[in-house]
């Protein structure tokens, strides 16, 4: 009996899903009324409030299962996402993306975008913080910052670069859009999670010892060598014919 009501449930779920994903289309977020979610579903609005509080809620539930399918298709993306190191799984982010053009146009001028937005964001940063946790704990890493903050940074940078290509109807193509960010991201990484902090290190000792050094003339020597240089009565005034009659 409870699995036979665990299938109903998913099933009521899907077409609730299914039918707010098709009005989205039809005639975007905002427009959309719970009594046209049910009609397009063909169930009840007691149905509907039995499984979601308001639209926000079930539009929450349809931007989870896209992020689950996503996961269940690309298992180990959590991890690519955060090392970086698969440029052909990072073009699967960008593909996602792409497959998903005409719904995300449509989310983003509305207020659905904020809540849709929200939810991938959060999503992904958790994806992060389980990826940055487990690396610091297979290499003894010292982020120069939390995970918490670390994942949620690189969660943000990542939706605003997928954001920005969607915006500009997608100037790059998916290899292209996967190279840059592979670079970019690389870098800060690196930066932040403290593996490049020997480096840093080094470059500040170099810093600091060239604030010590004395300052150079235009000849390259010190401003004290000129000094030593300097015979005495150089500085006095030069004197006069009639100083040397007398």
């Amino acid at each position: 009996m409870a699995r036979r009501l665990d299938r109903r449930v998913q099933r009521t779920r899907k077409l609730l899903r299914e039918a707010v994903m098709a009005l989205i289309l039809e005639q975007g977020y905002d427009t959309i009324s719970i009594q046209d979610i049910t009609d397009k579903a063909n169930l009840g609005r007691a149905t509907f409030y039995l499984h979601f509080k308001d639209k926000d809620d079930l539009l929450l539930d349809v931007m989870d299962q896209m992020m689950s399918d996503f996961m269940e298709q690309v298992p180990q993306l959590s991890t690519v996402q955060w090392r970086l190191e698969d440029n052909k799984a990072i073009e699967k982010l960008f593909d996602f993306a792409a497959d998903h053009y005409d719904l995300y146009r449509i989310l983003i001028i509305g207020s659905g975008g904020i809540t849709a937005s929200r939810q991938l964001h959060r999503r992904i940063a958790e994806n992060f913080e389980r990826a940055i946790e487990a690396e610091i704990k297979e290499t003894g890493v010292e982020p120069l910052v939390t995970p918490h903050f670390l994942a949620n940074h690189f969660a943000g940078s990542l939706l605003s670069t997928i954001y920005w290509w969607l915006d500009n109807d997608l100037p790059y193509d998916v290899g292209q859009m996967a190279e840059m960010f592979q670079k970019v991201s690389l870098l800060d990484r690196e930066t932040l999670m403290g593996s490049d902090q020997t480096d840093l290190s080094i470059s500040d000792e170099k810093n600091r010892k060239k604030k010590r050094e004395k300052p150079k003339n235009k000849r390259g020597k010190s401003q004290k060598d000129d000094l030593d240089e300097i015979t005495p009565g150089d500085n006095e005034p030069p004197v006069t014919a009639e100083e040397k009659e007398e």
